[in-house]
């Protein structure tokens, strides 16, 4: 998925990079990615700077457990006001998050309840996030204002979505 992505940039083959403790990268200098899944959805962008990208399905057990208490950790005040005022404003909100942490790098530890969208834009104006859309699911990339960006969305199968679980459960356990 990730060189068919990256094909329509034209890079010709690319190979991963994985590190302990460091977000995957691409040997090819010049040339960013991400990949993000929810159930059975995998999305992929590139570009030619950092960029990082968050799906979440909607309706999904996750969600329901998100909007029904709020968790005060991972929102702002305000943005706990807004998503109680409306919750449909969750999973943008909460896709925004994840994928500026995984633009800065950080993961989870960035404190998600320690900014918002309209925060890191006044602190870094070259950021741009953009609204990806996929039926039943929301998407957010967080990457530099104005780069070409390319986003490809796939459904996986069973033998690839336990491929993919394997990697990640042998990268946290180093």
């Amino acid at each position: 998925m990730l060189s068919e992505t990256a094909a329509a940039l034209g890079v010709a083959s690319l190979r991963v990079l994985r590190r302990p403790g460091r977000r995957p990268e691409v040997e090819t200098p010049g040339i960013w990615f991400s990949m993000s899944h929810t159930g059975d959805l995998t999305v992929c962008a590139v570009a030619t700077s950092n960029v990082a990208i968050d799906v979440e399905q909607k309706n999904e057990p996750r969600e329901g457990r998100l909007a029904g208490a709020v968790p005060t950790g991972f929102f702002t005040a305000e943005e706990q006001k807004m998503i109680a005022r409306d919750p449909s404003r969750l999973l943008p909100v909460f896709t925004a998050k994840e994928a500026w942490a995984k633009y800065r790098g950080l993961g989870l530890s960035l404190g998600f309840g320690s900014f918002d969208e309209a925060s890191v834009v006044a602190e870094d104006p070259g950021v741009e996030f953009t609204r990806v859309f996929i039926d039943g699911a929301i998407c957010t990339a967080c990457h530099q204002a104005g780069e070409d960006l390319v986003v490809s969305r796939r459904s996986l199968s069973p033998q690839q979505l336990e491929a993919g679980a394997a990697i990640d459960r042998s990268e946290r356990s180093r």
